[in-house]
């Protein structure tokens, strides 16, 4: 049963997102327009310089997007046609996208039960089936993946913290755990830069390969491989640098709000997988509610709640896999809402939701 609610006519529409802008970001991003920065130069050196410092990385490379991201990550690694790709059917479409263009063979993992990461009984059953080039992980809503708890060895991994980027883990080092890591800057993300992502490798072999492939001002050597104009722009490497600083503010904002929805969606019997206490980081937040998807949105919608499918399509659904091979994936699809959870979201839009999740029984 859906509890009936009336909505005061002083109630606003809540948006499912809102990125974490505020005058600051603004305010840079019109200073690099009056000192004419909008090529790639010195401000993306700096965001680079800060991304590497504030996280302790070794090498760290940008690009103006996930999957400029993704396909220079499986260029580095040699992935050609007819290489295997182990990953989740809940990996990012922008993998996907650099696999395709490669040729490469996507080989799909569903997800474990009550679970946002890759279900470790089919994860090992199809590596020893298809014996993959490249395993992608990826910290799925913000559930932080212990790379440790998959067979790898041998394997080279990219792992994708776009979701759980300064997630404090002693035991999960986030963002150094694979071969390459990439991290996602979308309004969508962690933090953004409008759109880009960040590499970073311990490798430094990898590194220049890397950087082989991006496009470069420099005079071309004869017989030099094709490159890619990647760049990200000064522009948006503004924007990035003011998020980093911004960073530890929305993470602690976003894990005040997700202790609300906990406790709500406890005392109203729903589920939600998040299960690392102090660890998970809650870029988004699923729920899984036992009644049909349609009847959750309209509850939803009449209470001026902005709501989002877990996926627009899981990866399986992309290739038409059988769905029934696809069970825990498929359950989180067709019960699963993300709701709101940026950190701008007033006391009053938090309280809001919360009763809203226990409005549904």
């Amino acid at each position: 049963m859906i509890a009936e609610k009336n909505i005061a006519s002083t109630h606003k529409q809540i948006e499912y997102h809102k990125p974490t802008f505020s005058k600051e970001e603004l305010q840079i991003v019109l200073d690099c327009l009056v000192d004419d920065l909008v090529g790639s130069g010195t401000v993306v050196e700096k965001f680079e310089k800060d991304f590497k410092s504030t996280f302790k990385l070794r090498q760290v490379i940008s690009t103006n997007s996930l999957f400029s991201a993704y396909h220079l990550s499986l260029l580095s690694l040699g992935v050609t046609e007819g290489d295997s790709i182990l990953l989740s059917s809940y990996a990012p479409h922008e993998a996907i996208d650099a696999i395709m263009l490669l040729r490469a063979n996507p080989v799909v993992v569903d997800l474990g039960k009550s679970s946002f990461g890759m279900d470790e009984e089919d994860f090992h059953k199809k590596l020893k089936q298809f014996n993959p080039k490249v395993i992608l992980f990826d910290h799925t809503f913000g559930s932080v993946v212990n790379l440790k708890n998959y067979q790898t060895e041998g394997i080279h991994t990219i792992e994708d913290y776009s979701e759980a980027l300064g997630a404090d883990s002693e035991e999960i080092p986030v963002g150094k755990q694979g071969t390459i890591s990439i991290c996602g800057l979308s309004s969508m993300n962690v933090i953004t830069t409008g759109n880009g992502a960040v590499i970073n490798t311990q490798n430094d072999s990898i590194a220049e390969a890397i950087r082989s492939y991006k496009y470069s001002p420099v005079l071309r050597k004869k017989g030099q491989k094709i490159r890619f104009d990647y760049n990200l722009l000064d522009i948006h490497a503004a924007i990035g640098i003011e998020q980093i600083s911004k960073l530890g503010v929305i993470i602690e904002r976003k894990k005040k709000i997700a202790q609300v929805y906990l406790q709500a969606v406890l005392s109203a019997s729903h589920e939600t997988y998040f299960n690392k206490s102090g660890i998970d980081q809650y870029n988004r937040f699923p729920i899984v509610f036992s009644k049909p998807f349609d009847e959750v949105l309209r509850y939803f919608k009449s209470l001026l709640i902005g709501t989002e499918r877990t996926s627009t399509e899981p990866i399986h659904r992309i290739f038409e896999l059988p769905n029934q091979d696809f069970p825990n994936s498929e359950r989180l699809f067709q019960r699963g809402h993300c709701i709101p959870i940026y950190p701008n979201l007033t006391r009053d839009n938090v309280s809001r939701i919360a009763s809203s999740i226990k409005g549904i029984y």
